[in-house]
């Protein structure tokens, strides 16, 4: 005897439509579920490469290691790509804000910094006494020197913590190379020169020889804990411990809050990012399978009373609508995986045909497919996690369908009782439009269904709201860019930018605004007294520097402050301050000063209280930060007691549109007229972290399109299910004497109301959406602005997905005979 389960099999043969296109939505969900796993590993894979790129291959430095010390880190089997730099010396370059800083890299640890070893012309050094540089330095140094030539370099070298004084020198360098230009390390005002191996040793007393070792670790769990362990073993001094913050960040690796990290902030924004638009994705596909398969049950519910009637089980019932589904599941789950996959590395490799390879540490765009194809290389556990994920959401998307299928009453099932409409409001009213205001009365008919149809609709319509802000988050450069003042750095370290000098670039049409600073330093134990009183106390070796910047600088400094503590600092009763860096010698700590919020301090005459505390000092011409007090008071108390509104440095901000040859043509001619002032331009640097996340942009919106396409499929595939089981409903209303042109009109408003209503409350989750997106940049929870462009589009494209999905089913049905029409089951 036959089991009872052949019964899904026939039912799938009989309702091929219905099998066919639950089969299709089981394809494209799939399809959408793999392609958004594999294209978000390889974006992030990208990802960690801009980050490389940026900072170095590394998470993290010690530095001032002896030799012994830095081949302990090369011995220990917790740590990989172990790489030395010795610091050979340094030297400003001509009158540019920038310094040379010319490094040996042993072992592996160049290649660790991609965007320093790129060789134009040449070679790179190999012995000692050869270097190679960059073309912007022999710029900046005034040589027009080529491969082979000799040249002079006055070097100073020294240690970080000032235990012994500058070593300064001259000497005789081989060229062997000339690097490509970078400008990324503009911001701090380093360009990089690269020495050959036994220059230092050759150059530097032997105090001097320390080194500066990057690595990686396997655990990356625990590379915090790691990072202690070994600095405590080997005697590394906490300040000497540099994290790559950019790197460890874009991996999602914890490390020491005070080096500023995420560690303590529990479950991430990022993380929830993640998982919200992965949701989102499931969501829209398994509701889509839910729509379908309701429609199909109740459209049978007569069959279902039957089985029901001739003793079928609830749970014989459940089986054989979860059979049908599996059966339509192992059909599509295989081919959505294997098309998902190749959709997924095809769009990408496609698309990096016109991207440039150079910003993603690989030479052409061949090496670029190959690591995009190494990064999305299919892992049979994922594979299996996807299968289980999509099936699983299947079965639920299943579930209430069943529920509904296996709990219907026999007698109410195979009696076909009608529906009953209650209206709640009953009043006359004059109707403009019958085909509006019947499809409108068709929506409220079956509410159920048109709830579930729209709900499909609203999920990807949200998936592709969400997926637009979460391209924000692949970008590692944006909290590199956010250090930029301005455009342009404009200073003058020893007499100061006269006001005038900066209301003329002030008035410079091409200039959108200038950010300002003024900066006075006073080494108080070396006799530097500054021209007015004060009661502080500093040790002295602290210097006592006080700050003056514009309001649009205030609010980086500190974007939290009240207004009331803002008004205080504008009328010359408060000031912000910058504590000393504390530091040891050895296991003992250096006194040094500390003042907190509400504490009381007097310039001059004047009593300041300090109205908060900030953690970032002020520094003009790229320079660190000399140990001390830094006290940020207005501008009209800084003029009053340092005698002078001269500015240390300005950073202009161009607009748009600007010529920017012109613009340093006149920058030129007007620093000319003032001696000392010198300026640099952030542009080209800016310029290069953008373009490198502008390729990645390019791939998410490949993918997003891409994405968009399969959400258009699922939404023609409801509403054409959602047309199709009404063929006999249609063939009524044409019997009764309905035209073709009415009928059209009739479905092209359902089309049109499911489109627009669920736009609009796509619109809402796709901005709530955006909100955790957000917060997954800023690590807090706020509005951000409406993505009112990509609401606009995908409210266009989702009304006209509707409407074709409506008029194409319904040219065919228009064409069938009536009596045929009604008589139709499948």
């Amino acid at each position: 005897m036959k089991s009872y389960l052949t019964f899904a099999w026939k039912e799938l043969k009989v309702q091929k439509i219905t099998a066919f296109l639950i089969w299709v939505a089981v394809i494209m969900s799939t399809i959408m579920t793999t392609v958004v796993g594999q294209s978000i590993g390889i974006l992030q894979s990208m990802r960690i490469g801009q980050a490389a790129s940026l900072n170095g291959n590394r998470y993290a430095t010690f530095h001032q290691l002896g030799r012994e010390q830095s081949q302990k880190l090369h011995e220990d089997n917790r740590l990989y790509d172990v790489g030395d730099r010795i610091f050979v010396g340094s030297m400003p370059l001509g009158n540019s804000s920038l310094s040379l800083h010319l490094r040996e890299y042993h072992d592996d640890a160049l290649s660790m910094y991609p965007a320093i070893g790129n060789v134009k012309d040449g070679k790179l050094p190999k012995e000692a006494g050869e270097i190679a540089l960059s073309e912007d330095t022999l710029q900046y140094l005034g040589l027009e020197a080529a491969v082979g030539n000799v040249i002079s370099l006055d070097l100073c070298a020294l240690v970080m913590d000032g235990s012994l004084p500058e070593f300064n020198y001259s000497a005789d360098f081989v060229l062997t190379g000339i690097l490509e230009s970078s400008s990324i390390g503009y911001l701090s005002g380093v360009v990089e020169g690269i020495a050959g191996n036994g220059t230092a040793e050759e150059l530097l007393p032997e105090e001097y020889l320390l080194y500066a070792t990057d690595f990686k670790t396997y655990d990356k769990k625990n590379f915090q804990s790691i990072v202690y362990e070994l600095a405590e073993k080997w005697n590394v001094n906490g300040r000497y411990i540099q994290y790559n913050w950019i790197l460890l960040d874009a991996i999602g690796i914890s490390y020491d809050e005070e080096a500023g990290g995420d560690i303590g902030i529990g479950f991430s924004f990022m993380a929830a990012a993640c998982i919200l638009v992965g949701v989102l994705v499931l969501l829209a596909a398994g509701l889509v399978i839910y729509n379908i398969l309701k429609i199909s049950i109740t459209k049978h519910v007569k069959e279902y009373g039957t089985l029901r009637a001739i003793g079928g089980e609830r749970g014989q019932i459940y089986c054989l609508v979860s059979l049908q589904l599996l059966i339509l599941c192992g059909a599509g789950i295989p081919i959505g995986l294997l098309l998902g996959t190749w959709s997924a590395k095809g769009v990408l490799i496609a698309a990096t045909g016109v991207l440039n390879p150079d910003l993603f540490m690989v030479n052409s765009v061949s090496e670029l497919n190959l690591a995009i194809s190494a990064a999305g290389t299919v892992k049979l556990p994922m594979l299996f996690a996807g299968i289980a994920v999509t099936l699983l959401f299947a079965l639920l998307a299943a579930f209430p369908a069943a529920w509904y299928a296996s709990h219907v009453s026999p007698v109410v099932a195979m009696s076909g009782q009608a529906v009953k409409i209650k209206r709640r409001v009953k009043r006359n009213r004059k109707i403009r439009n019958f085909e509006a205001e019947y499809a409108w009365l068709n929506l409220k008919r079956g509410r159920g269904k048109t709830v579930v149809t729209m709900l499909s609709l609203v999920m990807s319509i949200t998936v592709f709201i969400a997926l637009q802000s979460f391209t924000g988050l692949l970008d590692v450069s944006s909290s590199v860019q956010d250090m930029y003042i301005g455009d342009y750095a404009i200073t003058n370290e020893i007499s100061g930018i006269p006001v005038e000098a900066v209301e003329t670039l002030k008035e410079n049409s091409m200039v959108e605004s200038v950010s300002t600073t003024r900066l006075s330093v006073f080494m108080l134990g070396a006799g530097d007294a500054p021209p007015f009183a004060t009661d502080l106390s500093l040790q002295n070796h602290e210097t006592l520097q006080l700050v003056n910047v514009d309001e649009a600088r205030l609010q980086r400094c500190a974007p939290d402050l009240s207004s009331q503590d803002m008004q205080a600092l504008g009328d010359g009763t408060g000031c912000l301050v910058k504590n000393p860096i504390p530091f040891s010698y050895g296991d003992t700590p250096v006194q040094h000063t500390e003042l907190g919020v509400g504490d009381t301090i007097r310039l001059g005459e004047k009593p300041l209280q300090v109205v908060g505390v900030i953690d970032v000092p002020i520094t003009i011409n790229n320079d660190g930060f000399a140990n001390g007090v830094q006290i940020l008071v207005n501008d009209e108390l800084y003029g009053a007691l340092i005698g002078d509104d001269n500015y240390s440095e300005v950073y202009p901000t161009l607009r748009d549109k600007a010529d920017t040859d012109t613009f340093e043509s006149w920058l030129g001619n007007l620093c000319g007229e003032y001696p000392g002032i010198h300026w640099l331009s952030y542009l080209q640097s800016i310029k290069e972290m953008a373009e490198s996340f502008e390729q990645i942009n390019m791939l998410c919106w490949v993918l997003i399109i891409f994405i968009g396409i399969i959400g258009i499929l699922n939404i023609i595939n409801t509403v054409y299910s959602n047309i199709h089981t009404r063929v006999g409903e249609i063939g009524m209303q044409r019997a009764i004497g309905m035209s073709a042109a009415s009928l059209y009109r009739t479905f092209l408003w359902e089309g049109a109301y499911y489109g627009i209503s669920a736009s609009l409350v796509g619109a809402v989750l796709g901005y709530i959406c955006c909100i955790f997106v957000g917060a997954a940049q800023t690590d807090a929870l706020g509005l951000v602005a409406v993505p009112v462009r990509a609401i606009a589009e995908v409210a266009v494209i989702s009304v006209a997905a509707c409407l074709l999905a409506t008029a194409i089913p319904l040219r065919a049905i228009a064409r069938m005979a009536i009596v045929d029409s009604i008589e139709t089951v499948e």
